[in-house]
């Protein structure tokens, strides 16, 4: 079953890490209960901005993270954690000078409670052991903050396993942008033939794999197979470990 790849390509959240919302505390707005790091920056909200209730704020976040979702999914261009808070800060009423001052502060803060809320399974760590043991090794991701990125790498000790990194905010762009591919396979010195990438969102990381011209794993967790209208991975597998005889 191996293909003898020459590098592995990992995305990063839902692939090799997980969130694990059952960390994040539990908040109701508008009658529907939701996770959230509001948490790590109410106090922040309470002492910058008194008069705006926390209830608010989290709705212009949610409002905000709609609006720029829709713009990433059309254009593949990558907005920051600090221009959703911004925006969001805007959208509460404050002025222009005062949200690219706290925008950054409360994206921070967002940032950290959500790092510590990743995991790393045994069997990820493991596998992705056996992969840098035999080839390079890089980790291509959609993230809207490249800082917390290299923590979470770092947090689980999945950086030393790596020789390149590209993260969608450092760049402006996102998957499945081909870009992002390309600068990793540059980095690691070899040819899209060479190189596969593994991934669980059957447009981001098959889309932007396919755009490379680098052959995919795609980690259908859920069974549902390839839809009609998404690119095509060469490989199809259930879980991350099950990549393991692809790779040889």
């Amino acid at each position: 079953m191996s293909a003898g790849y020459r590098a592995a390509l990992f995305d990063l959240f839902g692939t090799l890490i997980h969130f694990d919302t059952a960390m994040l505390p539990e908040l109701e707005i508008d009658g529907r209960r939701m996770r959230s790091t509001s948490d790590a920056w109410c106090d922040l909200l309470a002492d910058a901005l008194p008069g705006i209730a926390l209830a608010d704020f989290v709705r212009a976040v949610l409002e905000t993270s709609i609006e720029l979702d829709g713009i990433r999914r059309a254009t593949a261009v990558e907005i920051p954690s600090r221009e959703r808070f911004r925006r969001a800060l805007l959208r509460v009423g404050c002025d222009a000078g005062q949200a690219d001052e706290l925008g950054p502060l409360f994206a921070r803060a967002h940032m950290r409670r959500l790092a510590a809320a990743t995991c790393f399974p045994e069997a990820h760590a493991r596998l992705l052991a056996q992969a840098s043991a035999r080839r390079p090794v890089g980790v291509v991701t959609n993230f809207d903050d490249t800082a917390t990125a290299y923590e979470i790498l770092v947090r689980h000790g999945i950086l030393a396993h790596l020789d390149a990194v590209v993260v969608s905010e450092a760049i402006g762009l996102r998957k499945p942008h081909a870009l992002l591919v390309r600068l990793a396979l540059r980095d690691l010195g070899v040819a899209p033939s060479e190189a596969v990438m593994i991934g669980d969102h059957p447009l981001e990381d098959v889309g932007a794999a396919a755009a490379a011209g680098v052959d995919a794993v795609w980690i259908d967790t859920a069974g549902a197979g390839v839809a009609a209208a998404h690119p095509v991975p060469r490989w199809v597998v259930r879980s991350l470990p099950e990549v393991a005889p692809i790779l040889g």
